[in-house]
C-alpha cells in the first residue's frame, strides 16, 4: 500500500500546518535514516559490512522482515521472522519473499564490492508453502572472489518514490529499453509500457480501482493503518511501516483530527482523502514496468525480489523514479478479479505469475524509508 503522507494534504492547508511538528530527540539507535549513512563503515567482519547494505533492500510496507545469525568464520544463516507477516494483504508471504530475494541481492553486491562472492543456497531445510516458516530462507558463505557490481554505488540512493511524477518529462523508448535490459535469465522476463501505448493507460486505471479496492477492504485497511507511524516520535519508535510526517501533525494528533480511527471510518474527511488519493499519483505514471517468472514457487518469488532489487538500482543510476504498484498483485478474496484483469493486461501465460509490477517516472528526490537498524536482525 502506498505512503500515506498525502492522505491529509487536504488537512495540511488549515492553520495548524504552520504550528511545529511534535519532535524527538534522536540518538543513533532510534534515529531512522542511521541505516541509510556510509554502512557498514565500522564493521570489522565482512558479513556485517554485507548486512548492512542488504538491510536497505526494498520491501512490502517496509516490514523489513530479515532475521540472520553468523555461523562460523564466513557463513550466515537467514530467516523470514513471522512475526512480520502481511496476513490481510500477503496471505501466502508471496511479497514479503520477494523482499527477502531483494535483501538477498543486495548483500550479493555489497559482498562483491569488498571481494567476496557470497555463495547463496536456497531454502536448505526445504521449501516452506503455503506460507513462510522459521526454517531458514537461504544459508550464505562468503568466499573470496566476485566482481565489483557498478551498481553498487546506488544502494544509499535508492528509493520506492510514492510521489507524483511530471509528467511534462517523459521516458524515452530508448531510456525504457535501458531500464529493463535485464542480465540474461531462463525464469524471469521483463518488459514495460510507456504513455501512449494503451497497456500503460490500461495499468494506470487497474492501479486505481486496486488500490480503492484496497481501501474499501476493511481488513485489508486496516493492516496498513495499523502499520503508518505517525510523526517524528512515532518514527523514531519503530523505524518500520509507512511513514507519515508534515509540519502541525503533532498538534493535529493532539486535538483529534488526525487519528487512525477517523482513517479507518467511510465519511470521514481523512478516510475520502486516502480513497482519492491515488488516481493523481496513477495518472502521473510516465510508464510501467514488470517482472513474470516461468513458475510459481518460492525460488521464482526470490529470483524476481533479487531481480527487483537491480531494476529500482537501475532505475536510480538512470535518474528515474519508481514506486511498486502492489495492490494488483495481492491474492485475497476481494482482489481477485483486478489481479484477473492485470495479469490479462500484461498478457500473462497461464503457468506464469506476474511478480512485481511499478510506475516509473521522473520526480523530484524524497528522503529514504526509515530502517530499524542492523543490531535489530541480528538472532541472538
Amino acid at each position: 500500500m502506498t505512503d500515506r503522507r498525502t492522505i491529509l494534504q487536504l488537512l495540511a492547508l488549515s492553520s495548524l500546518a504552520a504550528v511545529p511538528a511534535i519532535g524527538a530527540t534522536l540518538t543513533p539507535s532510534t534515529d531512522p535514516a542511521a541505516a541509510w549513512r556510509n554502512p557498514g563503515a565500522d564493521q570489522k567482519d565482512p558479513r556485517l559490512y554485507c548486512l548492512a547494505h542488504a538491510i536497505l533492500a526494498p520491501n512490502p510496507h517496509n516490514r523489513q522482515p530479515w532475521l540472520v545469525d553468523l555461523e562460523g568464520d564466513d557463513t550466515i544463516n537467514f530467516y523470514f521472522d513471522t512475526t512480520r507477516r502481511l496476513p490481510a494483504t500477503d496471505p501466502y508471504d508471496r511479497q514479503l519473499t520477494i523482499g527477502c530475494g531483494a535483501f538477498l541481492e543486495i548483500l550479493s553486491i555489497a559482498a562483491a564490492e569488498i571481494g567476496y562472492e557470497a555463495q547463496i543456497r536456497l531454502f536448505p531445510l526445504g521449501e516452506p508453502q503455503p506460507t513462510l516458516d522459521d526454517r531458514p530462507v537461504a544459508r550464505i558463505r562468503l568466499v573470496d572472489g566476485g566482481r565489483r557490481d557498478p551498481l553498487f554505488t546506488q544502494i544509499t540512493q535508492r528509493r520506492s518514490n510514492k510521489e507524483a511524477y511530471d509528467l511534462k518529462k517523459p521516458i524515452s523508448g530508448e531510456t525504457l529499453k535501458a531500464l529493463v535490459a535485464a542480465e540474461p535469465s531462463e525464469k524471469l522476463m521483463f518488459a514495460g509500457a510507456l504513455s501512449g501505448d494503451p497497456r500503460c493507460e490500461r495499468l494506470r486505471q487497474i492501479s486505481i480501482q486496486a488500490y480503492r479496492r484496497e481501501i474499501e477492504t476493511p481488513v485489508a485497511l486496516k493492516e496498513s493503518i495499523d502499520l503508518i507511524r505517525i510523526g517524528k516520535a512515532e518514527i523514531a519508535k519503530y523505524r518500520d511501516g509507512i511513514d507519515l510526517d508534515f509540519p502541525g501533525i503533532g498538534a493535529m494528533q493532539a486535538m483529534g483530527i488526525l487519528t487512525r480511527e477517523k482513517m479507518l471510518t467511510p465519511g470521514t474527511k481523512a478516510y475520502q482523502q486516502g480513497l482519492d488519493q491515488y488516481e493523481p499519483l496513477a495518472k502521473s505514471a510516465s510508464g510501467y514496468v514488470w517482472i513474470i517468472s516461468d513458475t510459481k514457487d518460492r525460488y521464482a518469488e526470490l529470483a524476481a525480489g533479487r531481480a527487483y532489487a537491480r531494476l529500482n538500482l537501475r532505475a536510480t543510476a538512470l535518474g528515474i523514479a519508481m514506486h511498486p504498484m502492489s495492490q494488483a498483485l495481492q491474492e485475497y478474496a476481494e482482489m481477485s478479479a483486478i489481479k484477473a484483469e492485470t495479469e490479462k493486461a500484461v498478457s500473462l501465460s497461464p503457468h506464469a505469475r506476474l511478480q512485481m509490477l511499478a510506475r516509473i517516472g521522473y520526480a523530484s528526490k524524497v528522503p529514504p524509508s526509515p530502517r530499524r537498524g542492523l543490531s535489530e536482525h541480528l538472532r541472538t
